[in-house]
């Protein structure tokens, strides 16, 4: 009888050992519990919200961008001793924007961070001032339990600034044979958003055929003892084939053009496919009616068409993708700050002009955004 009465013990103890069981407690009973592991938390409605410090005024500039700002609260307490999570969020300009998250009380990051956020998320222009507001949120770590809002937000003052573009470098097969002392440089899509662009010929190194290496990698420099990236080190948005160097590829039904986006916050890189860029318009090439292909220099990095003649002064044009309306791009008016005589490129923009009649070649930079153009007289 002890015997039995010592295995039926013993498999209580592994059961309970082995199960997950999290609780809400509470005088109200079963409708207040949650499984979340061993442990018994205290009733929902008793959960104590985390409580932000209150902030200074931030002015950021390119004196101080290094410079840390950290956020502080009170913990959360969901009446037991769990791993909590805590998410920061700033409001602003109408939109909301996460800052980060922690296992502590605390998270701090730097100015130039926290401009890349205020402009790029919340939308507030470079040089201007605005008024946001940060909270944070808590909830109990790897569980799906509802988080438990700040227990007050904390409003300060941003005065922003134009912050310098990084950039990275591409090195591939598409250069004719992986020549990384040429790699192309590409650049932010804005300062601090650590997200990049560039338009590249796939297939300018040659045609897809069988056992050809015709793989890419990201490059930090122009260099491979720097940090680089392939398929392990950022998560491709499509089915890259498994190779024995985890270069980037698109496989034997690939286009000859991709736009590709590397996003180093999130560890991704995404790419758009197409057949061909093109200029159409109001010259003697073309009349609306033909394509003047757009050829893409992997040394010089930049996207050549031409030549194109125009006359009488209707010197209307366009660029667009696959000899179709699908995408264009056009109303070139706004002059690039950083390519000499160069206007930025808007999708789905009007027709753009040229200054005055004559020959011209067409330069397209798509290693930036917007992507930008210079009309090049002859």
């Amino acid at each position: 009888m002890k015997k039995a009465f010592y295995i039926a013990f013993a498999a209580a103890l592994l059961c309970f050992s082995s199960c997950d069981i999290y609780e809400f407690g509470g005088a109200s009973g079963p409708s207040d519990t949650v499984v979340v592991g061993q442990t018994r938390l205290a009733a929902e409605k008793d959960f104590v919200a985390p409580r932000l410090q209150e902030m200074n005024d931030i002015i950021v500039d390119n004196t101080n961008n290094t410079e840390s700002v950290t956020f502080l609260w009170t913990p959360a307490d969901f009446g037991a001793p769990v791993s909590i999570a805590y998410s920061v969020y700033l409001e602003g300009n109408g939109n909301k924007a996460l800052v980060g998250t922690s296992k502590t009380n605390s998270l701090t990051i730097t100015k130039a961070d926290l401009n890349g956020i205020v402009v790029n998320s919340l939308g507030v222009k470079a040089n201007e001032a605005a008024d946001v507001s940060a909270s944070v949120e808590a909830t109990v770590a790897d569980t799906d339990i509802n988080a438990v809002k700040s227990a007050n937000t904390v409003s300060f003052n941003v005065k922003t600034f134009k912050a310098k573009l990084n950039f990275l470098y591409i090195c591939g097969q598409f250069q004719n044979g992986w020549d990384v002392a040429n790699a192309p440089q590409f650049w932010e899509t804005g300062g601090g958003t650590k997200i990049y662009s560039i338009m590249i010929d796939y297939l300018a190194g040659g045609t897809i055929t069988p056992g050809e290496d015709q793989g890419f990698k990201i490059l930090s420099q122009r260099a491979w003892a720097g940090d680089y990236w392939g398929y392990s080190g950022l998560t491709p948005s499509w089915e890259c084939p498994e190779n024995n160097d985890q270069n980037f590829q698109f496989g034997t039904t690939a286009k000859n053009i991709y736009h590709l986006t590397v996003n180093l916050k999130d560890k991704k890189i995404s790419a758009m496919g197409y057949d061909s860029v093109s200029l159409i318009g109001n010259f003697a090439e073309s009349g609306w009616n033909t394509d003047v292909d757009f050829v893409y220099d992997c040394v010089e990095n930049v996207w050549n068409a031409g030549p194109a003649t125009f006359s009488g002064g209707n010197n209307g044009f366009l660029i667009r993708f696959d000899h179709g309306w699908g995408k264009n791009l056009g109303t070139a008016t706004k002059a690039s700050d950083d390519v000499e005589n160069g206007f930025e490129l808007e999708d789905g923009g009007a027709d753009m002009n040229v200054p005055g009649d004559g020959t011209y070649i067409m330069k397209l930079y798509a290693n930036r955004t917007p992507f930008v153009l210079v009309m090049e007289k002859q």
